[in-house]
């Protein structure tokens, strides 16, 4: 089966090693940033559109709109949709799914937080401390940081890469016993499926840097989740999850989200980029690789029934 697989020279996208292997698709990878107009292109079945970050991308994503603007075969995650999910946008537009909570963000220029008027020009904004500020267009918890006070803003904003930063409402996802937790779903082709459940002492939670694999108790929550999401999170949350695939409007995409005491969704982050990661060997792992094959599956059959061909 033969791809066009769009991505942008400075990063962020979407990684698809897992899923476009070259025993099932022959992928073609377009620059798209970089792509002579006059190129010919060659034969394809599919444009698998890989670029994912609005805040990172926005060049090559309106490269990628003026190619798929007259393409004759599917795509997978229209580019014009990919730029609306951006952290501001995401701020604005999903804030009006019933139950779902997103934080307030702000761009702000760096020099203007690092000045004695930053913290009362936050405010103005409509934000109080603490706060979470950081760099567009990283991940996994690069150049984010929380700012508990006022007295710290300076610092932390000299200490953060970039003209432009993001100043954004901080949520405290902590439940009754302290611990906090980020949760993780893949929206596939208008589905939903659990990834994984990350619990962590520290307010910043990544799975990589969390205590899952020293926390038996963790990991069984988390399985519950796995085995069955509809029953671990509740008729609130599933219905905030199914508004906000439905406002994104993409084939593939992830949503990290906390909860709070009146299981409202806590907002972290939706968009195109998230990872699907493989479990490690370990076997207190296995219970993982049941979730993350489902997802692969829900993924390449997606891509295999968009481009005219039997599911594999």
């Amino acid at each position: 089966m033969r791809l066009l697989q769009l991505v942008s020279s400075g990063g962020g996208n979407i990684p698809t090693a897992l899923f476009l292997d070259d025993t099932h698709f022959q992928t073609t990878v377009v620059v798209a940033d970089h792509l002579d107009e006059r190129a010919t292109l060659p034969p394809h079945q599919l444009i698998f559109n890989a670029i994912g970050d609005a805040d990172l991308c926005e060049e090559a994503l309106r490269s990628a709109c003026r190619l798929t603007a007259t393409a004759e075969v599917p795509v997978v995650n229209d580019p014009h949709a990919v730029m609306k999910t951006g952290r501001r946008a995401n701020s604005e537009q999903l804030r009006a799914v019933p139950g779902v909570r997103t934080a307030r963000t702000v761009a702000v220029d760096r020099s203007l937080l690092a000045s004695p008027d930053g913290a009362s020009m936050l405010l103005r904004c409509g934000l109080t401390f603490p706060l979470l500020l950081r760099s567009p267009g990283y991940h996994t918890g690069r150049n984010f940081v929380l700012v508990q006070a006022s007295g710290q803003l300076a610092a932390a904003a000299a200490g953060l890469p970039g003209q432009e930063l993001l100043a954004i409402e901080y949520f405290d996802a902590r439940g009754q016993d302290g611990m906090a937790r980020k949760y993780r779903v893949m929206m596939i082709d208008g589905r939903l499926y659990p990834l994984h459940l990350a619990i962590s002492r520290n307010w910043k939670v990544h799975y990589f840097t969390s205590d899952m694999a020293d926390k038996e108790d963790h990991r069984q929550e988390e399985a519950r989740f796995l085995d069955d999401m509809p029953s671990a999170l509740g008729e609130k949350p599933m219905r905030a999850l199914a508004g906000i695939s439905d406002a994104l409007g993409l084939d593939y995409a992830g949503v990290d989200f906390g909860l709070d005491g009146d299981d409202n969704l806590l907002l972290f982050e939706a968009n195109a980029t998230m990872v699907i990661a493989k479990p490690g060997p370990e076997p207190h792992w296995a219970y993982r690789q049941v979730a993350v094959d489902r997802i692969l599956a829900a993924v390449t059959k997606m891509i295999t029934t968009k481009a005219g061909g039997k599911p594999l």
